[in-house]
């Protein structure tokens, strides 16, 4: 075994179960702990390449009548089942994209972005809370009632803010670092259950 492998073992187990990246294994630990993907039909997955996220919620829905999209700005390899929206999350037009494709609105909207990493932490951490806070926007959006959202940060001076905006919208948060995440990475994983939907 490599040193790598010894350093990463989740590596490892991605490539011998076929998942395209170690991060399949940080949301297996969140659906096991919050039970996200429970009765979820309409499941929108944001910043989704390479598509180990979408391949964990192929093989763990279990609802009929699945509607699955991916959105990213890379091309991406197809996932059996999914449909994919090649775009920005900038997008001024991607949530209105998404509602069309879905039909409806989003059960379950995932957010796995990251940015390209700089090595300075401070405006490394600007940016993934801006994508965080994007991410949050864009479910707003999409989410029916009762939804459930997920979205990565990184632990910064910024994380209490976006989770003080989420308390306002969802019943349920919580602050999570799986175990499949490096020890000495700031990521973590935001929480978020039970979309309080606006009144129409």
């Amino acid at each position: 075994m490599s040193r790598w492998d010894k350093r990463e073992p989740y590596r490892r187990k991605a490539r011998a179960m076929g998942y395209r990246a170690r991060a399949a294994y940080k949301l297996l630990e969140i659906e096991k702990r919050f039970k996200i993907l429970h009765g979820a039909k309409r499941i929108v997955d944001l910043c989704c390449a390479p598509g180990s996220w979408l391949q964990v919620v192929t093989q763990h829905c279990k609802e009929t009548d699945l509607d699955i999209i991916g959105v990213d700005i890379a091309p991406l390899k197809p996932v059996d089942d999914v449909k994919i929206i090649q775009s920005s999350i900038d997008a001024p037009d991607l949530a209105f994209r998404i509602r069309e494709q879905l039909g409806g609105l989003a059960n379950l909207v995932l957010s796995d972005c990251s940015p390209k990493l700089t090595g300075n932490k401070t405006l490394d951490r600007e940016r993934q809370a801006y994508l965080g806070k994007k991410s949050l926007a864009i479910a707003l959006e999409v989410l029916s009632k009762r939804g459930h959202f997920v979205t990565k940060l990184f632990q910064s001076e910024y994380t209490q803010e976006l989770v003080t905006w989420t308390k306002n919208r969802f019943d349920f948060i919580r602050l999570f670092k799986p175990s499949a995440s490096l020890p000495r990475s700031p990521e973590i994983y935001l929480i978020a259950k039970y979309f309080r939907a606006p009144a129409k």
